[in-house]
């Protein structure tokens, strides 16, 4: 293996507190029930009881931590072996770090209209958007044709509310965008935009491409950590 020095202890902590906390997070979720009568997600349950907004913003938490807490029990196992070595690797780390940002903006932005109708428009607007991807994936016409048949039942279902152009499935960036307050990272501070920029370097980190030294997954490559230290290299 090849040979690394110490990180900070500030870094392996600052590791730890995220790890913990997407387990706690995770649980707490895990704990919430449906919504209490007269509050903010009852009135937009209220509008379009077909598919509760409520159920589809826990999923997209949930996911989020999901993929959080597999990250976390990679880097901060809650018990070490003895001769226990994890060997870290930036790229799968991106990965995860996109899917859990792509999924929790999906809720953070479902989330922040002004009004339980604005609220109601947006979550149909991310249901077309997961028919349109899942129409993408049916390799079938007849499949294709069942999920342009929930499309076509949802907007009828909603009509009295929208027009399908109001329900026009969002893009990346506007949930991206949506994310407030700005995120940390390290010693650099990222609005909704800059993470929107911090997203393609982590799906291409995903894939088995080469690049030049200036990527961001090939600056620092995370090699492994034990009970007492973690060690890396440069990439």
């Amino acid at each position: 293996m090849t040979s690394g020095f110490a990180i900070d202890p500030r870094v392996s902590q600052a590791w730890v507190a995220v790890a913990h906390g997407a387990r706690v997070s995770r649980r707490i979720l895990q704990g919430v029930g449906d919504p209490a009568p007269g509050s903010s997600f009852a009135q937009v349950n209220a509008l379009y009881p077909h598919e509760k907004a409520s159920d589809w913003h826990r999923s997209y938490l949930g996911a989020a931590l999901e993929h959080l807490v597999v990250w976390a029990d990679l880097v901060a196992p809650l018990k070490f072996h003895p001769d226990h070595v994890v060997e870290h690797t930036v790229r799968p780390a991106y990965t995860l770090a996109r899917a859990a940002l792509e999924a929790a903006s999906q809720a953070v932005w479902m989330t922040g209209g002004e009004t339980a109708r604005e609220c109601v428009r947006r979550h149909l607007s991310l249901i077309r958007w997961d028919f349109a991807e899942h129409r993408k994936s049916v390799d079938t016409p007849e499949g294709k044709a069942r999920v342009a048949d929930r499309d076509a039942a949802l907007l009828q279902r909603a009509a009295r509310l929208f027009t399908e152009a109001d329900l026009r499935p969002p893009t990346h960036y506007r949930c991206f965008a949506r994310l407030r307050p700005s995120l940390e990272v390290g010693r650099r501070t990222l609005s909704g935009s800059g993470v929107l920029r911090a997203a393609p370097p982590m799906a291409g980190s995903g894939r088995p491409s080469r690049c030049s030294t200036s990527c961001p997954w090939r600056s620092m490559n995370l090699v492994s950590t034990g009970p007492s230290v973690s060690r890396t290299r440069l990439g």
